[in-house]
């Protein structure tokens, strides 16, 4: 898997059991992330904004990067199939969604399935193709006793929400708005480090309230769900926009206003459009953002939520999940078992997703 974070491929051996009626076993066997060089995270941040040649270069590019990762960790290992997500560079919702990372290196090297193309399927049925991972908490939480929310913080922040009675139809999930991007794009810019490490900026920044003030009038923010985002919303050119706009911004102070606004975005979106009392839910956090001290505790003083925890607390290493995620869906694909979620995505049927190569 490779995220909204754009710093590195996510890579999960796993043993997988998922049956038609929906019962998942599974064990991680070894997991790590592999680090992109700046020469690669550069490369897919033009393919962002580049033309269909230099898109169709980087593709080539990142796929031949993935196959060399994939060796590297696979280290002969017998595996039965792989699947990957690839790097998103482009998603309107219900209109088109695109990916990179030529599957073809990986086919050639592995000879074992190659399942790839996840999204394509649910906007071919009226969906948006987003979010994927409300299927996964779904499977992990349906048997839970009680409320459970789900809050992967990525580039971007997205939640499921799973009810108590653990019915597909009634599972909520959608992205929230920024999740590091903002923060680790702020930091690229004013510091060349990759991120805000154990929030040592945040800690010394103030909140600009009228900064905090527009950004939370986003139209994303406002949305109504279904709806997914990325860094064309929430990235590079927004960090640049606010300091056109607030020149005399300190770094740090725009940190920590990055902080607030993820963390105020993520509460509002919660309060607004799901049904839950906090006395009676647990919310469950994975991603790169656990690891941010200043932003995890916005996120508490935001959400009034009392029962918080990582998703390391339930077994789920917080950078794991989204490679869990993809394994999933490609032991889904092979079996034929439904994975979208049409009550997340606006999709008018439950379809099977990804192609096999």
């Amino acid at each position: 898997m490779s995220g909204t974070s754009m710093d590195g491929l996510d890579c999960g051996l796993f043993k997988i059991s998922l049956t038609s009626d929906f019962q998942l076993n599974w064990e991680c066997i070894n997991f790590t992330t592999i680090s992109y060089s700046t020469d690669i995270r550069e490369s897919i941040c033009k393919a962002l904004v580049g033309d269909e040649a230099l898109i169709d270069a980087v593709d080539r590019k990142l796929g031949k990067e993935y196959s060399l990762i994939t060796e590297q960790f696979i280290k002969g290992r017998n595996i039965d199939l792989i699947a990957t997500h690839g790097q998103t560079i482009a998603h309107d919702d219900g209109v088109s969604t695109r990916q990179i990372g030529d599957v073809q290196y990986l086919k050639k090297i592995f000879q074992v399935p190659i399942i790839s193309n996840f999204r394509q399927a649910d906007i071919k049925v009226g969906g948006n193709g987003a979010p994927l991972m409300p299927f996964l908490d779904w499977l992990l939480f349906k048997e839970y006793d009680r409320n459970v929310i789900t809050l992967n913080i990525g580039g971007v922040a997205n939640i499921t929400y799973i009810p108590k009675s653990g019915i597909r139809s009634e599972v909520l999930g959608f992205d929230t708005g920024p999740g590091m991007a903002l923060i680790d794009e702020s930091c690229q810019l004013f510091f060349e480090e990759s991120f805000d490490r154990d929030g040592v900026h945040a800690a010394i920044g103030k909140v600009n309230q009228e900064i905090l003030k527009e950004l939370m009038a986003h139209d994303f923010i406002q949305r109504m769900p279904p709806k997914s985002t990325g860094r064309q919303e929430f990235g590079r050119d927004m960090v640049k926009q606010i300091i056109q706009r607030f020149p005399r911004i300190s770094p740090d102070d725009l940190i920590r206003t990055f902080c607030a606004f993820t963390a105020k975005s993520i509460a509002e979106n919660l309060n607004k459009h799901l049904n839950f009392t906090a006395s009676d839910c647990s919310l469950f956090i994975s991603g790169g953002g656990v690891y941010h001290p200043v932003l995890m505790e916005d996120i508490r003083n935001s959400t009034k939520i009392s029962n918080i925890k990582t998703s390391a607390e339930i077994g789920i290493h917080p950078d794991m999940k989204e490679s869990l995620l993809i394994a999933v869906l490609g032991v889904a694909k092979l079996e034929e078992i439904p994975a979208n979620m049409p009550s997340e995505t606006g999709a008018k049927e439950m379809v099977v997703l990804g192609d096999v190569l």
